[in-house]
């Protein structure tokens, strides 16, 4: 049966391609699932015959965002805690809630995790993010709330073995077993929408055995690695007493570092440990907020950029942002890395937009499907209103994005030649149940982890 082909005219499309650069009375035309053709509206309008027509004057039209790096989970735990270091926050936060899931998980109750992600997939749809790599517990609940929102995701299994509290994660071969069957079911589903990944948590979290087993099924099913890499001086201080190297050495002395692997944070690199990342093409996703809100620390993503290596961008999970706009962590980078270096030409909003887009992309292995509007390419398009008084006048539409816009400027979003979010609806999913629901799920689960969490106690009045 032939699809119908919408045509999207009139607006400022932002390709994100070098080559094409930016249309200023610009049209996208889409087919199935795919972008047919990009140019002038006219020669659209003439060339086409179109089924559905989206007037975009006044609008920009760019490739949805790439999330590279957020927590699905974490949306039930939004602003509980404002004041600790990672190690300190991880105890008083993740941990009440995670001890709770786990032993929700072991029964057969999946329903955390669900709502978690349900929840961060409205979010990220409304405010103009169409891909997401997350990296959540065992939970094959996850990929059914992908399926439902209409969201492109990158499901990275978090796997885990020692430091976290045994009753705050199954056990290794429960989580084995979960990622194992998820996989099989949900990897390549949906027109290859939905995907898998396998999530190490961090080098000191999992044991060298488990790094390996990672690897290994990565290779076993073809999927990609995700992992938390020197996020904290105290990761970087402990993994060197145990293991007698830094943590980027480490990994690379195991033989686990590779062109696959997406490698979240990366603050606390020394020099040595750059060119090692460089030489082993791993991906960074670079994660400005949360790293400020937990006190973490300033990545050196100018010194990763001028050495080449692909950077990309994310929120990280809601607990420590706390909200998953990425116009908000673009325009946090832009700003951030101009500061730390006291140098305002280190980074540039064109920059910044590339690592959300065509960079993010690159970074998990999508550059030739998604990250920029080129024929032939998935159709995932965001429509952003420029039509309001933050936003005008317009000098230079990339510097007006970056440094002017917000999540709720986002008019429609796209997945797969899908519209899945216009007129402030997501189209689809009864959005007023599913926050009703997921409010009844995380108020109960933190009044059960109250021996946990003494200060859930407020979720009784």
């Amino acid at each position: 049966m032939k699809s119908d082909i919408i045509l999207i005219k009139n607006g400022i499309v932002v390709t994100m391609n070098p080559s094409i650069g930016i249309i200023k009375n610009g049209a996208v035309a889409i087919e199935g699932d795919k972008i047919l053709d990009i140019g002038n509206s006219e020669r659209l309008k003439k060339e086409y015959k179109t089924d559905i027509v989206v007037d975009a004057s006044g609008m920009a039209v760019l490739p949805g965002f790439i999330n590279t790096h957020v927590h699905l989970y974490q949306n039930l735990l939004k602003g509980l805690n404002d004041d600790s270091a990672l190690v300190e926050w991880l105890k008083r936060t993740l941990y009440p809630l995670r001890h709770v899931e786990s032993k929700k998980v072991m029964s057969g109750d999946f329903r955390v995790g669900y709502y978690g992600a349900l929840m961060a997939c409205l979010e990220m749809i409304r405010s103009g993010t169409t891909c997401f790599v997350s990296m959540d517990e065992p939970n094959p609940w996850i990929c059914r709330a992908i399926e439902e929102t209409g969201i492109r995701g990158f499901y990275g299994i978090t796997l885990r073995d020692r430091w976290t509290p045994k009753d705050a994660m199954l056990p290794i071969e429960k989580q084995l077993e979960i990622a194992t069957e998820t996989i099989r079911k949900w990897h390549g589903s949906e027109g290859g929408r939905i995907k898998c990944m396998i999530a190490p948590t961090t080098p000191f979290a999992c044991s060298e055995e488990l790094l390996l087993e990672s690897e290994k099924m990565s290779d076993k099913f073809g999927l990609r690695l995700s992992i938390h890499i020197s996020e904290t001086p105290y990761e970087v201080k402990l993994v060197k007493k145990e293991k007698g190297r830094r943590p980027v050495e480490f990994l690379d002395k195991i033989n686990f570092l590779s062109p696959k692997v997406l490698a979240a944070h990366c603050i606390w690199v020394s020099e040595k440990e750059i060119k090692i990342l460089k030489e082993r093409e791993v991906k960074v996703s670079h994660n400005p907020e949360s790293n400020m809100k937990l006190g973490s620390g300033v990545a050196p993503i100018p010194r990763m950029l001028k050495e080449g290596i692909t950077v990309s961008l994310a929120t990280d999970g809601a607990a420590s942002n706390d909200n998953l706009d990425m116009f908000e962590a673009i325009r946090t980078s832009a700003l951030l890395h101009k500061l730390a270096s006291q140098d305002p030409s280190v980074i540039s909003a064109e920059k910044v937009m590339q690592m959300a887009t065509i960079d993010a992309a690159r970074a998990i292995g999508e550059e030739n499907r998604i990250g920029s509007i080129e024929a032939g390419k998935k159709a995932d398009l965001i429509l952003i209103n420029l039509k309001k008084p933050h936003l005008r006048p317009i000098h230079d539409v990339v510097k007006t994005l970056v440094y002017c816009a917000n999540g709720s400027d986002v008019e429609m979003t796209i997945v797969d030649g899908k519209i899945i979010f216009k007129n402030g609806r997501i189209l689809g999913v009864n959005e007023g149940r599913i926050i009703r629901e997921a409010e009844e799920v995380a108020r109960a689960a933190l009044m059960e982890a109250e021996e946990y969490l003494p200060k859930a106690s407020w979720l009784r009045s």
